[in-house]
């Protein structure tokens, strides 16, 4: 096995549970290694630290994976580790591969119905990849399976989408499946966006405890999971507030094929919503994109603080305000920003993420996004 060098800093994040290695001036060998490649890590005197991925090209320039590292081991033992979920009728959409969670960094594989959405974020991951896909079609014999390779950085587009084994590729065929009871036309052979987010499925699960006869806004609403898990559980009323015509029109179609009744979808930008509307909800959610569009496009630091004042007024006495901000990149202080915008409001614990999203101990890039609740006395 070859060796990687590494310096003491990053010996400090390895041993507090951090899987990635980012060169630096004590980084040395990375000129004789392939994406890829298993590698030992080691010290200035040469004593092994890790076990590790290749990735030389890349900012991430290894990540550690376990002792005697086998791809399809591993997803195996993904999978199993998600029996709970393959035997819950109510849902078929859940993550059934979570990168350095399960011990397959640069990978994620999401369940939607009868098919499994692969995709692959580190060209370390890409050497391994068949031996992965093969493990997976054992574990689940009538999937579908659609790798989406996506190298570059996931808030910006260059996704590649292909059929594994390789057979013609429908974009736009529909497949249903189903999350807590509810059915969802979803598009997973389109891209990474299918149609339904499942690291909210915790929170969705969460919020229906809230449901019964609430009135629901659901700002950023994609293609409106959230405010039809909502009607599913008893709410009155959920309007749908997104700038995207078509997911809007996928959401009233979901909507409709599930005989919920209280959907009302409005195409408009969420600040221009909530400063124009003078409707009182009991439930507020703000689950943005990475990025988004309206005005000069959607810039979290400058605009999330004056959404969340515009978004708490239309907060109802006893209602509660649930916030997201996705954790890729630098991030954002979503627990100061909420407190500083909700005047009067007391902090609502949030639920813990699914089990299908594992967490390592020291790694909070693992984590999908972040989220913190406000109520209103």
């Amino acid at each position: 096995m070859k060796t990687l060098q590494i310096g003491r800093e990053s010996i400090g994040f390895v041993e507090r549970g951090h899987p990635w290695i980012r060169p630096d001036r004590w980084t040395r060998g990375l000129d004789r290694l392939r994406a890829g490649e298993v590698v030992r890590l080691i010290d200035e005197r040469g004593a092994a630290i890790a076990t590790a991925l290749a990735d030389p090209a890349a900012p991430v320039c290894a990540r550690v994976v376990p002792d005697g590292w086998n791809p399809a081991a591993a997803v195996a033992k993904a999978w199993e580790r998600r029996a709970a979920l393959h035997a819950d009728p109510a849902s078929d959409c859940y993550r059934v591969v979570h990168g350095e969670g399960d011990a397959l960094p640069g990978l994620r594989v999401e369940r939607y119905g009868s098919v499994l959405s692969v995709v692959v974020t580190a060209a370390c991951c890409a050497p391994w990849l068949d031996q992965a896909l093969a493990a997976l079609a054992t574990a689940m014999p009538q999937a579908a399976i659609v790798v989406h390779d996506h190298l570059t950085d996931l808030r910006q587009g260059g996704v590649r989408s292909r059929r594994w084994p390789e057979v013609p590729l429908d974009a736009e065929a529909v497949v249903e499946a189903r999350e807590l009871g509810v059915a969802y036309p979803l598009r997973p052979f389109a891209g990474i966006a299918s149609g339904l987010y499942v690291d909210q499925r915790a929170n969705r699960a969460w919020l229906r405890g809230r449901a019964s006869g609430a009135r629901v806004l659901n700002l950023f609403a994609y293609t409106g999971a959230f405010s039809l898990s909502l009607l599913a559980a008893g709410a009155a009323e959920a309007t749908d507030v997104d700038l995207s015509q078509p997911a809007l029109a996928r959401a009233g179609e979901a909507a409709a094929a599930n005989g919920l009744s209280g959907h009302r979808t409005v195409r408009q930008d969420a600040r221009g919503f909530c400063a124009g509307d003078d409707g009182i909800y009991d439930l507020v959610i703000i689950d943005p994109p990475t990025s988004a569009q309206g005005g000069q496009g959607w810039v979290a630091r400058r605009d999330y603080p004056e959404l969340l004042q515009l978004a708490w007024a239309r907060v109802a006495p006893g209602g509660l305000l649930l916030a997201t901000s996705n954790a890729i990149g630098k991030p954002f202080p979503l627990r100061e920003a909420l407190a500083a915008a909700c005047r009067g409001g007391k902090s609502a614990a949030t639920p813990q993420l699914g089990p299908d999203i594992p967490q390592r101990k020291g790694f909070p890039e693992g984590r999908p996004f972040r989220c913190e609740a406000m109520a209103r006395p």
